[in-house]
């Protein structure tokens, strides 16, 4: 199966999206088809070789007039939202030309119905207007005809209801029928003008939300100073290699990821991790691509490409998330196919319905025809993808990566979640808590202790000699060992030093005892006899105890996973306010306890796990939604994890399932407010009640309403999370 992403464009209504999308999903070459229209992306899966873009271009033409800009995407493309295109500007000058038509017609004619005074001007005015108008509309119609296409979208139904109007309007002028209010043809045209202007506004506020969106979480730079031949030139950052040599000055986005070699300086990584508090630039330390420059001036050895670099990576994936739908988002595509036919036949039966029980023919007809305008259901179709891929850009900003839309529903109904300790409630450093000498002096203790520890690289006798120079003591120890799982042995002015776990000493014949304390406990002994120990301790994360009482008042259930001892694994337990915890245990022991959370997991409620990627990726997969902490330069925790956090910080996991309930309430809102509208629109149309008024309004709770549930999907971008 092969896989292949594009760029797709030019959609006159979302509606034609999902059509798309559709007619893909039935070819045989095709596994799966997924068309995002928030986020102009087309992901297919083929069965076997994929087809040419020519190929996939005629496939699309086959259920599609629209002119379409259709583009394989390389990894790395950096895609630009365009709204003012061709097309946006023809029409606009097409509505500016029909508008001032329209409007020299109402100068001419006081009135524009039929049933007054006839005004030849005003009424070959008011056709050249719709004409200007229609005439593309009328064409998809013939398009679908021709082509055997199913006709009923809304290209036919705004024919037939301006169309209507307009006979409507000559029938009853002629006295072929009779109507109780005024119906005028100036109804017909300005109800297709409101719809081209809505259009309009329709593109602009998709297009800009889309862009507003794409901003947000898009900080790749456009350009990079290259150091080459002693000069310094700006290149696109596509063009790096590895090894290339760049400079970032203040205020510039560096570009890709490398090594500082020269200068220092104070990076933003808030677009990386959410965090506002800057970062030190050093010689040796690595600068991250999508970081901001705001103090100094560094030079910088690229080591990743730019399509490989952290930025990129991220904002491929969230790019990507559309692939993966939303309820919500299968609700509304489900809704569409049966939405325009089901109002389509409401319309068509109201009016023969309601002429043969009143006999007021017109009344009916004209109300009919209104009922066609409400059936377009892009209010629905665009907002909610629009609200979830605003949720993603939102999370984003705050540091989190969700892979797809479908698990910020997943987010919403977390039930359970399984916690790592190193490394996600606890920062993974071993930190001195305790000494502890026995029949010595702590000075002498530690002494002994430096001296067995000053010639090791493991991570404990790091963090025993943090702070401490031991750069003079290493030279005096002669027959220096260490004992792997062990600890290490020692000749230190004439004594014998050993320093380690209880096995160590034990094994020496040194007589000791284990030391019952939440912790790492560091044994010493100084010839044959044990002379005290050290406790370390991995210091538990800030924030991490405020994550545990905010999913408590969420109801979600918290449970510690370690392969530490059950003294250190009840301690952070109770630091942080965990109930249940387990301890001692392997990986695979991880991974049974959620698989046997899940089987016996009566709710509809699902089960999560946060960890650090690495050993813990089987149970991130066996999850329902797997969280990666501090995601950043991670391929195990990208590749696997449901979610990643980019930076370690827990409470960034609450922050998550926040944002997704956020999102699902914005899409919810959308769709039943939407629905409300047209319902209640539908019944004042059935009900008789709006009266010459009815295409106008029918008109204003299509196009407008549109407009209007776009701009509250964008909003969500810019919500705070507390």
């Amino acid at each position: 199966m092969k896989k292949a992403i594009y760029h797709i464009s030019g959609f006159d209504c979302p509606n034609c999206a999902a059509k798309v999308e559709r007619h893909l999903n039935k070819d045989e070459n095709i596994s799966e088809a997924t068309l995002d229209f928030a986020n102009d992306r087309l992901y297919v899966n083929y069965r076997e070789e994929p087809y040419s873009l020519e190929q996939l271009k005629a496939k699309i033409k086959e259920v599609e007039s629209d002119p379409l800009r259709v583009e394989q995407l390389n990894k790395g493309t950096k895609e630009k939202q365009t709204i003012f295109t061709k097309k946006f500007i023809f029409n606009l000058s097409r509505i500016i030309v029909a508008g001032l038509i329209l409007l020299i017609a109402f100068l001419l004619g006081q009135s524009f119905a039929f049933n007054n005074d006839f005004n030849p001007a005003s009424i070959t005015l008011l056709i050249l207007a719709a004409v200007i108008l229609l005439y593309d509309i009328v064409w998809k119609v013939i398009q679908n005809i021709i082509h055997l296409r199913n006709p009923v979208d809304m290209s036919l139904l705004l024919t037939i209801s301006c169309v209507g109007v307009f006979v409507l309007s000559f029938l009853i002028h002629f006295e072929v029928l009779t109507a109780s209010f005024e119906i005028d043809m100036f109804d017909g045209a300005l109800v297709v003008l409101l719809y081209q202007i809505g259009e309009l506004i329709e593109a602009v506020a998709t297009g800009k939300s889309k862009a507003a969106i794409s901003k947000a979480i898009d900080l790749r730079a456009d350009t990079a100073n290259l150091v080459c031949n002693d000069k310094i030139i700006q290149v696109k950052p596509e063009t790096l290699k590895v090894n290339d040599v760049i400079i970032v000055r203040i205020g510039e986005i560096i570009p890709a990821d490398g090594d500082v070699i020269d200068g220092q300086g104070t990076l933003d990584m808030s677009s990386l991790t959410g965090e506002p508090m800057p970062v030190d630039a050093l010689i040796g330390s690595n600068a991250l691509s999508g970081s901001i420059l705001r103090s100094g001036s560094i030079t910088i050895r690229v080591n990743k490409v730019f399509a490989d670099s952290t930025i990129s990576k991220i904002l491929e994936l969230v790019q990507s998330s559309g692939e993966r739908k939303a309820k919500a988002e299968k609700f509304i595509d489900k809704f569409a196919k049966i939405y325009t036919p089901t109002v389509f036949v409401i319309g068509i039966l109201y009016a023969l319905i309601s002429g043969l029980i009143s006999k007021d023919w017109t009344s009916s007809l004209f109300f009919g025809l209104a009922i066609l305008v409400v059936s377009c259901p892009c209010a629905i179709v665009i907002s909610v993808p629009l609200a979830y891929f605003a949720g993603i850009g939102l999370a984003s900003k705050r540091g989190v990566v969700i892979k797809g839309t479908n698990y910020l529903d997943s987010l919403c109904n977390i039930g359970v979640l399984f916690l790592d300790k190193t490394g996600t409630l606890t920062y993974g450093n071993f930190e001195v808590k305790s000494i502890v000498p026995l029949g010595v002096s702590q000075e002498e203790l530690m002494e002994c202790l430096l001296a067995a520890e000053s010639r090791s690289n493991h991570p404990i006798a790091k963090a025993i000699t943090l702070h401490q120079n031991v750069s003079e003591l290493a030279l005096k120890q002669e027959n220096y060992e260490e004992i792997a799982g062990l600890g290490t042995k020692t000749q230190y002015n004439g004594h014998t030093i050993l320093a380690g776990n209880l096995e160590l000493l034990l094994k020496y014949d040194v007589k000791a005892k284990e030391v019952e304390a939440p912790g790492t406990a560091i044994m010493v002994a100084k010839d044959g006899k044990w002379i005290g120990y050290v406790v370390l301790q991995d210091a538990i994360r800030d924030r991490a105890k405020q994550l545990i009482v905010k999913l408590d008042a969420l109801n979600i259930k918290t449970v510690l996973l370690s392969g530490d001892k059950l003294t250190t694994v009840k301690y952070v337990a109770d630091e942080v306010g965990i109930k249940y915890y387990h301890a001692k245990l392997l990986p695979q022991d991880k991974t049974k306890f959620v698989e046997v959370e899940i089987q016996k997991n009566k709710t509809k409620k699902l089960i999560a796990f946060a960890g650090d990627g690495i050993n813990d990726t089987p149970s991130i997969i066996r999850a329902d939604v797997g969280f990666a902490m501090g995601g950043i330069g991670s391929d195990v925790a990208v590749e696997n994890a449901d979610v990643v956090i980019m930076q370690d910080h827990p409470l960034k996991i609450y922050d998550a399932i926040v944002i997704a309930k956020k999102t699902r309430l914005v899409a919810l809102f959308n769709i039943i407010f939407s629905l409300l509208v047209k319902v209640i629109v539908l019944i004042l149309l059935i009900t008789k009640v709006l009266q010459s008024y009815a295409m106008l309004v029918a008109m204003l709770a299509d196009t407008g309403l549109t407009v209007l549930m776009t701009l509250n999907s964008l909003l969500l971008i810019y919500r705070k999370v507390k």
